[in-house]
């Protein structure tokens, strides 16, 4: 367990600084081409969102080094994660490639993105031409998805997708004993929740080779964040939630989230700039965006790079 730990954050450079200056200018570089190809070829601004998906390093990627190192604004980055994902998700109809918003969400508690992130899923669950399509129809599902809603139905006390997603991938698979002990962990052997952990330390893409099934835990990482959103729940709900002993459990990766988390992104200067892109149809620069933001919060507001 300590070795694939250990292996993974050689991996992911855990311990790395990231270069905040280079990831401006890349995303305003990013920005500039596909403005200017929308442009060119009428497209529609719409789908503009999905440029906030364009650099890793100031989302998911920051967010987990920071967490790693104990540095605090690491949460402001994972709500940030949040928020990018679940707007810049356009045009994809495969139900695996939202599960990281929605662990995301659930993980900094954005009830509102999970309710619109539910929206996006409903366009393509109840989509005529998907549902008479094979390849959707036989589409493989990770059972940490079917977790992720069980566990944002619990969270809200409503999920109106979880009973359509469950009519495709295998079920719950490993974590059918969760479902099947709810009310009382209690009854759970310890081995089960080593089992878990070793579960999710064998899908963050260690494997050489991409492989469906070694990837379930991309988008977390060495964060355990199933299992975290999982004592979310049950603590929320006032139930009992068991103790772990296991070298996963040692790290900085699995430390709650500090909520509310700092972030705001109506103060983020490059969610307000692909917003205020897809609003207007126009280019800004990105001083353009801090006098807008300042224009409508106080000079004095401390804009989020």
């Amino acid at each position: 367990m300590q070795k694939l730990i250990n292996k993974a954050i050689k991996h992911y450079s855990y311990n790395s600084d990231l270069d905040k200056n280079s990831d401006i200018q890349e995303f305003y570089k990013r920005y500039v081409f596909s403005f200017n190809n929308y442009k060119k070829n009428k497209y529609d601004f719409a789908n503009f969102y999905h440029k906030l998906n364009g650099n890793p390093n100031c989302t998911h990627i920051k967010a987990k080094n920071l967490l790693f190192q104990g540095d605090e604004d690491s949460w402001k980055y994972f709500e940030r994660t949040a928020v990018f994902w679940t707007y810049g998700h356009n045009n994809d109809k495969w139900i695996d490639h939202l599960k990281g918003a929605y662990e995301y969400a659930l993980y900094v508690e954005r009830e509102d993105l999970i309710k619109l992130l539910f929206e996006k899923s409903l366009a393509y669950l109840t989509d005529k031409e998907n549902l008479s399509n094979k390849d959707f129809k036989k589409q493989k599902v990770y059972p940490s998805t079917q977790l992720a809603h069980f566990l944002i139905e619990k969270w809200l006390g409503n999920n109106p997708v979880k009973n359509l997603i469950s009519n495709y991938g295998n079920g719950y698979g490993v974590y059918q004993k969760l479902i099947d002990n709810w009310d009382d962990f209690s009854k759970i052997e310890p081995s089960y929740w080593d089992n878990l952990c070793e579960c999710h330390l064998n899908g963050i893409g260690l494997q050489r080779g991409e492989k469906w099934e070694n990837e379930e835990f991309l988008t977390s990482g060495l964060i355990p964040m199933e299992l975290i959103n999982l004592f979310k729940v049950r603590k929320k709900l006032d139930l009992n939630i068991p103790t772990i002993n296991n070298a996963l459990f040692d790290t900085n990766m699995v430390k709650n989230p500090v909520i509310p988390t700092g972030y705001n992104e109506d103060l983020d200067l490059k969610f307000k700039l692909i917003d205020l892109t897809v609003k207007t149809k126009k280019k800004y620069t990105f001083q353009e965006i801090e006098e807008h933001i300042k224009s409508e919060n106080g000079n004095e507001v401390k804009i989020f790079e």
